[in-house]
């Protein structure tokens, strides 16, 4: 699937990568709150209608695709 700026056109300071030199604690909370993120744009990406996947220029395929991922893939 081709990278599109769909859902990630700016992404959270929550969803930025933690520094290095943080804790494990700081990467799990960035993890889970990663994952939520991808939960969330999937689930809008779902309710899109035929005209709103066209504006953004992603074909219905292209949305199953994503769709068909877990939550935990980027």
């Amino acid at each position: 699937m081709t990278k599109h700026s769909l859902v990630h056109a700016k992404i959270p300071q929550y969803a930025q990568r933690p520094d290095r030199g943080q804790s494990t604690f700081a990467h799990l909370k960035h993890m889970l709150l990663l994952w939520k993120q991808n939960w969330q744009t999937r689930r809008q990406l779902a309710q899109l209608s035929a005209e709103d996947l066209r504006d953004v220029g992603l074909t219905e395929s292209q949305r199953q695709e994503e769709l068909n991922k877990s939550f935990w893939e980027p």
